[in-house]
C-alpha cells in the first residue's frame, strides 16, 4: 500500500504524523510523497482558526481529485470537532480526529477490507495518554510528545474541545523514550504537548516538569533538553531550583503571553496577570541571566482598543524578549470569544500585527547583539548553522551532529556569526 500524508498546523500536529509515518513503514508499507498518486491519503486537519478548516478541506478535496479511488483519512483537530462536515466531503470515508492514531495502520487496512471503524470516545471522556515514539526533527534533535489535552478554555481557543481531558505520558515511558534517544546519537530532545505546563496532574503519583528535567539529566547522551510551550505559573520555586541546576536543560523559556494589556488578557480568560507574567520572568533571569525568553502574542483581539494595543507594545518591550511569533486573531464558531461584541476589522488586526512582528525582529537582534563575545556550546545541523542553548541560530564552521565551542563575533539579521575555538 502507498500512503501519502499531509499535515496542517502545529508541532503537535507535525510529530503525530511523523509518528503515523512510522507505523507505516514498520508494516511494509510505503509512503510517498503527497503530490504522487496514492492508495490512502492522510491528512493530520487543524482548526486553530477559520483559515486553517478552510485549508483542511481543499487538501482533503485535493487528495480525491488525485485519485479518485484513493482512501481519504482525515486526523486532527478539524476532523474531531467538525466530524460531520468532513465526513461529508467527497471521498473521505474515515475520520480519526484526535484518537485511534496508534492503530491507524490497522484501521485503514480494516477500511480497504471494507470492515466498520470503531468508535472513539469523545476528547473529555478520554483517560489514556496515547504513546507515540519520538520523531526525528533533524539529525541531531528529535521531538518527544509527553502531554495531550487542554483544560484551560481560553475564549479565543477551540483547541479544548478538540484535544479533550489532560493526558500524561508516565515518567517511566518518557525515560525509556529518552534513552533509546540517546543510544540512537540524538543529541537534543525537545518536550512538548498541547499543555505542557499541566504535565502529570492526571497520573496518580503527580510527577511534574521538574521530574522530567532530573530523568533526563540522568540519562548520558542527552546534551540538550528543551521545553515547549510553558504557561508563567509553572515558574515555581522548585521548577526554578532544578532548571538552574540542570546539566541537560536550555536557557529558553517560551512563555506564552497572548497580550500585554491585563484588560484584554481578562477578556481572553489567560487567568494571570502582567504583573505575574513579569515576575515570573524576572524570577528566571534572577536565576538565569542569559535565558531567552520567547512567546506568542495574539493582535486584534475582540474589543482591543488602541491604548490596550499600545499597552501590549510597551509591555512586550519593556520584558526584552529573545522571539516572539505574532498572529491576528481569529474568530472561531464555539468559542466564547466569538459571541463577543467588538469584533475588528481585518486590516486593524493585520496593521498591529505588522507593528508587532517589526519590534520583535528588533529585539531579537538586540538579544543577540548582547551575547556577541561569548563563548558558548553549538549543536551543528546539516545546513552550515546550529543553534546555542539559549535559541540563537549560529553559522560557524562544524560537522553535522558535532557540538562546538565558538564565539560569538558579530551578527547577519537574526543569526550569529561563531568562530571555532
Amino acid at each position: 500500500m502507498r500512503a501519502a500524508f499531509y499535515t496542517l498546523g502545529c508541532k503537535v500536529n507535525h510529530y503525530e504524523t511523523q509518528a503515523m509515518e512510522e507505523l507505516f513503514k514498520k508494516a511494509g508499507h510505503a509512503v510517498v510523497p503527497f503530490e504522487d498518486v496514492a492508495d490512502v491519503y492522510i491528512v493530520n486537519t487543524c482548526t486553530v482558526t477559520a483559515v486553517s478548516d478552510k485549508k483542511s478541506r481543499q487538501i482533503l478535496s485535493q487528495a480525491h481529485r488525485r485519485n479518485p479511488d484513493a482512501l481519504i483519512v482525515a486526523v486532527g483537530c478539524y476532523a474531531e470537532v467538525a466530524k460531520d462536515a468532513v465526513s461529508a466531503l467527497p471521498g473521505v470515508s474515515l475520520v480519526l480526529g484526535t484518537e485511534g492514531r496508534k492503530d491507524i495502520v490497522r484501521l485503514v487496512e480494516q477500511a480497504v477490507d471494507g470492515c466498520a471503524t470503531p468508535a472513539y470516545p469523545a476528547p473529555f471522556e478520554r483517560r489514556c495518554f496515547e504513546e507515540l515514539s519520538a520523531q526525528k526533527d533533524s539529525r541531531t534533535r528529535a521531538t518527544l510528545k509527553v502531554q495531550d489535552g487542554c483544560v484551560s478554555f481560553c475564549s479565543y481557543c477551540i483547541i479544548p474541545f478538540a484535544r479533550g481531558a489532560l493526558r500524561s505520558r508516565t515518567l517511566e515511558s518518557t525515560k525509556h523514550e529518552l534513552t533509546t534517544l540517546a543510544e540512537n546519537g540524538y543529541r537534543e530532545v525537545v518536550l512538548t504537548g498541547i499543555q505542557l505546563s499541566a504535565y502529570g496532574v492526571d497520573l496518580p503519583d503527580k510527577p511534574e516538569l521538574s521530574d522530567l528535567i532530573t530523568a533526563a539529566d540522568t540519562i548520558p547522551g542527552i546534551f540538550r533538553l528543551r521545553l515547549g510551550s510553558l504557561e508563567p505559573r509553572v515558574i515555581t520555586d522548585r521548577f526554578l531550583a532544578v532548571a538552574q541546576n540542570s546539566r541537560t536543560l536550555c536557557r529558553q523559556f517560551h512563555l506564552s503571553l497572548q497580550s500585554g494589556s491585563d484588560t484584554v488578557l481578562s477578556r481572553m480568560n489567560r487567568r494571570y496577570t502582567t504583573t505575574e507574567y513579569r515576575d515570573a520572568v524576572e524570577r528566571i533571569r534572577a536565576c538565569m541571566p542569559d535565558a531567552a525568553i520567547t512567546t506568542d502574542i495574539i493582535a486584534g483581539f475582540v474589543g482591543e482598543t488602541e491604548e490596550e494595543h499600545k499597552e501590549t507594545m510597551r509591555f512586550v518591550e519593556e520584558i526584552g524578549f529573545a522571539r516572539i511569533h505574532v498572529f491576528p486573531y481569529s474568530r472561531r464558531k464555539g468559542t466564547k470569544a466569538d459571541a463577543m461584541e467588538g469584533h475588528l476589522p481585518r486590516a486593524l488586526k493585520e496593521a498591529r500585527t505588522k507593528e508587532l512582528i517589526a519590534l520583535g525582529e528588533r529585539l531579537e537582534e538586540a538579544f543577540i547583539d548582547r551575547q556577541l563575545g561569548k563563548t558558548v556550546d553549538v549543536i551543528m545541523e546539516d545546513d552550515g548553522t546550529g543553534y546555542t542553548g539559549n535559541y540563537i541560530r549560529v553559522r560557524c564552521e562544524g560537522a553535522c551532529g558535532e557540538t562546538i565551542r565558538v564565539k560569538l563575533t558579530a551578527r547577519e539579521g537574526t543569526t550569529a556569526i561563531g568562530i571555532k575555538e
